[in-house]
């Protein structure tokens, strides 16, 4: 997953914020979804964390350079979605 977050830092860095995001989300919805059964609050809470992420991606969608600090906070979701999905 961390791998899928840092190729979002790159698409997002070239302008094109939005194209990991979908690829993100069924892969974690679909791997909630085995694990938790139809869980909507697993599925709600992913969605918002997804949406906050793709806050950042426009961030830095919109910046000159990548701050090592817009990294860090990407790089924080990972731990957040892993312990909604494999809760």
């Amino acid at each position: 997953m961390e791998e899928i977050l840092r190729e979002g830092i790159y698409w997002a860095f070239m302008g094109r914020p939005f194209e990991v995001l979908p690829f993100l989300r069924g892969k974690l919805l679909s791997e909630a979804a085995k694990l938790n059964g139809a869980s909507e609050d697993a599925r709600l809470e992913i969605e918002r964390l997804l949406k906050e992420l793709e806050g950042l991606y426009k961030e830095i969608s919109m910046s000159e350079k990548v701050s090592e600090e817009q990294i860090k906070e990407i790089l924080a979701y990972r731990e957040k979605l892993v312990k909604v999905v494999y809760g």
